[in-house]
């Protein structure tokens, strides 16, 4: 989102980075000189100074919380990158809780500070140690780091090679690499959901024709197997990101100039359009005994029956949040307007409502409405929601009616979808 800054592209990618050009101990020092500490946001700040790691960790959580609770862009527009700093500085030398927060901090500091210049420059300063802890073995940080990398280069990237150096330094949790010198590295589930939740997230930045599709044939591969995993959220985080690709529309092959491999493509996916439908269906209804437990059974089913809709009828994304008492609301109309929702209410927890009111970039990212009906008098209103409901439990009635027409038909095209599969492979 970031425009007017520029810096040499892929600087930050870990095989470039050199510690050599990292934040010094002494970048810290040298701030501090000319630094006025007057107030108690100053005092905080201050604090992320001290050697005691307990006392850093403190003015990290009040610190969040006041980027939570109050407009802070004043207090941080003239020195965001000192304060960046700062932040980096406990993500570098900090234990698992310190790296955290403030991973979470300056997730926040870039949200306050906007898309622009300042979020590009926070996000080239930042990524080069954020990735360096994607090398590492300390699981616990991870979750932090993704979702922290997938905000900054969302708020920061200038084009799409920032996007997908950041994207690829995400997909290697989601799937490490592997070879006869590679030690295989198994992330635990939450590890996995955080990091294709936040590269899903970062995706919907991508327009459909910015995208190579010769590039993109392994991650839907890769993305149909997390389909299996054992682990129900992992299913329905890689759900999700199958849901974006069909909306992008990556399953689709369009030919170019002299494109030899054309029809190799065109088979291939069209193989894999086949199968991924075919286990959206069956997750829509996964059978009672499927899986370790009940947990997320409901919810995975919710989720892979909205897909199913939308991948065979074209069926609307429609999804409003309340956003003040005078009737604002948020609007979302698409899988990557809803992803974007639901990642960014995570990340502001709390602070998601007071952004909203603030924050001029949430304005820039999402429709926002004025409920007509909240300003009607109340027994209009009154008459209004009933006539409503009344019309929601007729819709349901006749969609259930018509569920049961159409089940038939449903299953047939899930086993059209593997007969499809079985004659590629000379099964037939």
């Amino acid at each position: 989102m970031a425009k007017g800054y520029k810096k040499k592209k892929g600087c930050w990618c870990p095989s470039d980075f050199d510690d050599s050009t990292a934040m010094s101990d002494s970048t810290s020092v040298d701030i501090n000189e000319d630094f006025i500490f007057d107030t108690p946001l100053d005092e905080l700040i201050d604090n992320l100074y001290a050697k005691r790691s307990v006392r850093r960790e403190n003015a990290l959580v009040e610190l969040i919380d006041s980027f939570e609770s109050d407009d802070l862009f004043s207090f941080v527009e003239n020195q965001y990158i000192t304060i960046s700093y700062l932040f980096i500085n406990s993500i570098k030398k900090g234990m698992t809780k310190e790296t955290n927060l403030a991973c979470r901090a300056i997730g926040l500091l870039s949200f306050t500070v906007g898309g622009g210049t300042g979020s590009h420059e926070i996000m080239n300063e930042a990524l080069p140690q954020l990735c360096k802890i994607l090398s590492g073995s300390d699981q616990s940080k991870i979750p932090a780091v993704v979702k922290c990398i997938g905000l900054l280069a969302f708020l920061g990237a200038d084009d799409l090679d920032e996007t997908e150096l950041a994207l690829e330094a995400i997909w290697k949790i989601i799937q490490p690499k592997t070879g006869n010198n590679v030690t295989t590295v198994k992330y635990e589930p939450p590890v996995v959901v955080a990091a294709i939740t936040a590269w899903t997230f970062l995706l919907t930045t991508i327009s459909t024709w910015r995208i190579n599709q010769e590039n993109w044939t392994k991650y839907i591969s890769d993305l149909s197997n997390l389909l299996e995993a054992d682990d129900r959220t992992v299913r329905m985080a890689a759900g999700e990101a199958i849901a974006l690709f069909f909306e992008l529309k990556l399953f689709d092959v369009k030919p170019a100039e002299e494109d030899t491999k054309y029809f190799q493509r065109l088979t291939y996916m069209n193989n894999m359009k086949a199968k991924v439908t075919a286990q959206i269906d069956a997750l829509s209804c996964e059978a009672s005994h499927k899986g370790a437990n009940k947990k997320n059974r409901s919810a995975q089913r919710e989720l892979f029956g909205n897909i199913w809709d939308y991948v065979m009828n074209g069926g609307d994304i429609e999804e409003t949040v309340k956003m003040s008492s005078r009737g604002t609301i948020l609007c979302v109309s698409s899988w990557a307007e809803l992803i974007q929702l639901n990642f960014i209410k995570h990340f502001l927890r709390k602070g998601f409502h007071q952004h909203a009111q603030y924050n001029p970039l949430m304005r820039e990212i999402f429709t926002f409405d004025e409920d007509e009906i909240e300003y009607l008098p109340n027994r209009v209103k009154k008459i209004h929601r009933s006539k409503s409901k009344r019309r929601h439990y007729m819709q349901i009635k006749k969609e259930r009616d018509i569920a049961e027409v159409d089940s038939d038909s449903h299953h047939a095209i899930f086993f059209s979808g593997l007969l499809i599969i079985f004659s590629c492979l000379g099964l037939n």
